[in-house]
């Protein structure tokens, strides 16, 4: 049961990363011409990284 605990914290803290990546990209997005296609490629592939490793710090600090 324990596990599990922790596996759904892990989870939440991991959408929650997401979401925040997300609404920063978009909000980067409005504002200017500034995203082009190498800067989103670049941002989500540094957005998984840190949410790999937000979800196992998580895991295991939970």
């Amino acid at each position: 049961m324990d596990q599990w605990s922790n596996m759904e914290t892990a989870l939440y803290a991991s959408i929650f990363t997401v979401v925040l990546g997300l609404i920063f990209y978009f909000k980067l997005w409005w504002d200017g011409p500034g995203v082009g296609w190498k800067f989103t490629r670049w941002f989500f592939g540094i957005l998984v990284f840190v949410v790999i490793i937000v979800g196992i710090c998580t895991y295991f600090m939970s």
